[in-house]
């Protein structure tokens, strides 16, 4: 797999919730800090959103989506001079896949859900995105705005599968978000450094073979450039060397396989790591916790410093 499918593999759908809403006249209401990923599409008219900590606010046009995956509180309404509405005197126990109607429902309407990722791993992918990501291109956005109502139809109907077609659709979202943003945007971190081909190749090459004994000159080759220009080129980038970021994503992948029960001899060997010690030795040192303490608590906390250190 490419590395954005690899770290997309790592997730899961905690929950999520589909639906929307209608409104009309002068309206305005404000969300509190929320833990899941929020995503929108603006199916018709246009209003504003602010955002805490994301500088001027945004004005949404119909055709446009935006995602908020930092989880900051946000004001969305006609007029941003209005007095915000508590959210929850419109959205608090509506009927899942329902679009709510504020004022007389016509003039705007937004469909969207939110996802909660399971694990720390979403971390890798959030940590380095704005508070909003504002898409506006117009072939792509209709991919969003069909899957969004797609999603909403299964909610609805309950045909059998449909909340695995949801689930899936939910990822898709996701994944289409954030490749429009990246076709868009420059930035400092791995997901942006994927857009350079000779860095990107080196990426590429260190998530196809992590076991391999990679040094920064074979990487390198893999890049077709000299040893000091990639380096250099690498580090500009991605925020970090090359040998850190490949010792990251094996612990990562460590991670998992201790999650999974998988002995941790076996690990080490399966990673190219000579000796137990050597790896137990990185894994500490990546994550601040010893192989066997992570396999005996599932999911903690240990494995965040390392996503979180990932980002720019």
């Amino acid at each position: 797999m490419d590395p954005l499918s690899d770290i997309i593999s790592f997730l899961r759908l905690r929950s999520y919730l589909v639906g929307g809403f209608e409104a009309g006249g002068s309206w305005s209401i404000g969300f509190d800090a929320h833990e899941a990923i929020k995503c929108y599409a603006v199916a018709a008219g246009a209003c504003w959103i602010a955002v805490d900590g994301a500088g001027e606010p945004v004005f949404l046009q119909k055709g446009d989506c935006f995602l908020l995956p930092r989880g900051r509180p946000f004001q969305i309404a006609s007029d941003l001079n209005l007095p915000a509405d508590d959210w929850r005197g419109y959205f608090l126990g509506a009927e899942e896949g329902k679009l709510v109607k504020l004022n007389d429902g016509t003039g705007v309407t937004v469909l969207g859900g939110h996802f909660a990722l399971a694990g720390p791993h979403a971390e890798i992918l959030l940590g380095m995105l704005p508070p909003i990501v504002h898409l506006r291109g117009e072939t792509d956005r209709d991919t969003l705005r069909w899957a969004f109502e797609r999603m909403r139809q299964e909610l609805t109907d309950l045909k059998p599968g449909g909340i695995l077609v949801a689930q899936q659709l939910a990822l898709m979202i996701l994944i289409q978000a954030l490749r429009l943003y990246l076709d868009a945007n420059t930035g400092v971190g791995w997901l942006f450094a994927l857009s350079d081909q000779r860095v990107g190749a080196a990426i590429k090459a260190i998530h196809r073979e992590p076991s391999r004994r990679w040094t920064v000159e074979t990487l390198a080759a893999e890049a077709g450039m000299s040893r000091a220009g990639f380096a250099a080129q690498f580090r500009q980038l991605v925020g970090e060397s090359p040998i850190v970021y490949l010792t990251r994503w094996r612990m990562l992948l460590a991670g998992r396989r201790l999650d999974h029960g998988e002995p941790i001899g076996a690990i080490a060997h399966a990673l190219g790591y000579d000796s137990e010690s050597a790896f137990r030795t990185a894994f500490k040192r990546v994550t601040g916790t010893t192989p066997r303490q992570h396999a005996r608590s599932p999911g903690q906390r240990g494995a965040v410093r390392f996503l979180v250190q990932s980002g720019p």
